[in-house]
């Protein structure tokens, strides 16, 4: 399907599941919520769930997605596996990818399931080696 097709069907569902602010009452909101987390920061701010700012921004989103039980979980994975120290074409292409596998579950869920969990309470799994290097420096100042 189109890049723009999924687009649209995510922001319908996006509408309809996920509050303006906080975590979304459906966990099928909350992937949405997640999954648009990511894709949003890497085409407004080039971030990565795996490397540098993005592991802090989008990391718990990823870390989400991939930890909660859902019959997509093991696809996610292997989505997200192929998009580590990726460069930003494949990047953008995995996480195209992994929309269209949130979005069409979500469409295809009967009743949705109810959520008590933020995204952003999930450790991201990923470091920012900046952030250890800053820590180390500061180590090495006392």
């Amino acid at each position: 399907m189109a890049k723009e097709d999924v687009e649209k069907r995510s922001e319908i569902l996006f509408e309809k599941l996920v509050p303006s602010s906080g975590p979304a009452e459906t966990r099928e909101g909350e992937m949405l919520r997640a999954i648009n987390k990511i894709v949003y920061r890497y085409y407004n701010d080039g971030d990565h769930f795996d490397k540098g700012y993005g592991c802090e921004t989008t990391g718990p989103a990823h870390a989400f997605l991939v930890s909660i039980d859902t019959p997509i979980r093991t696809k996610l994975k292997e989505i997200f596996a192929r998009a580590e120290n990726t460069n930003d074409d494949n990047y953008e292409a995995i996480t195209d990818e992994a929309l269209e596998v949130v979005v069409s579950y979500i469409e295809e869920c009967n009743e949705y399931t109810p959520n008590s969990v933020d995204m952003y309470e999930y450790d991201a799994l990923f470091e920012d080696e900046e952030d250890e290097d800053e820590e180390y420096e500061d180590e090495e100042d006392n």
